[in-house]
């Protein structure tokens, strides 16, 4: 495989400004399956340091007319006049060959981070290959062993990693169901708190659906657990 060279060495000596640098918050759109309105909505109510195109997430936001600060991918499923477009608008546009050892969408985390996100909200990272969904969810790993949130989200679901204990509070959830299964591994020492199915000290492991389709009963749900990545998943039906 190949991977072009260079990019991120050029990219820490270029200065971009953010529109809102006190909440450095970044948006990708990526490849997958993508909800317009959804989209359109997301972006109405988050306001976005910045917003990244990978590859044909460039498509979805050339159609709703988005303000795009960066196009990375090999564009293989791009039509040519639409990356001319935001070249001839000096959009930065990073191009990597079709055979590389990353994907459209880990190139656009890495970029997210040197930009300096503090939060990455993911639209367009789950869809019919389930090898690309579940890839994109491991790549929450990077932004997760730098101190940065991030969140894959969808019309439907929110996902996210976590590896120390958090809380979450009723009136920002973003479905009534959540889901917990580890990652990498046993988590240990799980307990819920403020759920309408609690648990106390236990070890969640690989192949067991306890935690599965969870529902807060308090104003604030405590998730505890001494050891082990956990995965946490907010669903709206």
């Amino acid at each position: 495989m190949h991977m072009a060279q260079g990019l991120w060495t050029v990219m820490k000596g270029m200065f971009i400004k953010m529109r809102n640098n006190n909440t450095p918050k970044l948006l990708i759109i990526t490849g997958g399956n993508i909800d317009e309105v959804f989209l359109r909505k997301l972006v109405d109510i988050n306001q976005y340091s910045e917003i990244i195109a990978a590859d044909h997430g460039l498509v979805a936001g050339d159609y709703l007319n988005l303000p795009l600060d960066f196009i990375v991918g090999d564009f293989d499923s791009v039509p040519k006049d639409i990356i001319d477009k935001y070249g001839r608008n000096n959009v930065p546009i990073f191009t990597f060959p079709t055979e590389k050892d990353k994907t459209d969408t880990e190139l656009a985390i890495e970029l997210a981070i040197q930009q300096g996100a503090k939060s990455i909200d993911i639209v367009g990272a789950t869809g019919s290959r389930l090898d690309h969904t579940l890839a994109n969810m491991h790549l929450l790993t990077i932004p997760l062993k730098k101190g940065v949130e991030a969140y894959i989200i969808d019309a439907n679901n929110k996902f996210y990693l976590k590896k120390d204990s958090f809380a979450i509070q009723k009136n920002n959830q973003y479905g009534d169901y959540i889901s917990f299964l580890p990652f990498h591994g046993d988590v240990k020492g799980l307990s819920l708190k403020g759920f309408k199915f609690p648990l106390d000290n236990v070890i969640l492991s690989a192949g067991e659906s306890i935690c599965i389709s969870n529902e807060l009963v308090d104003d604030t749900g405590e998730v505890c657990f001494t050891e082990g990545t956990l995965m946490v998943f907010e669903a709206k039906d």
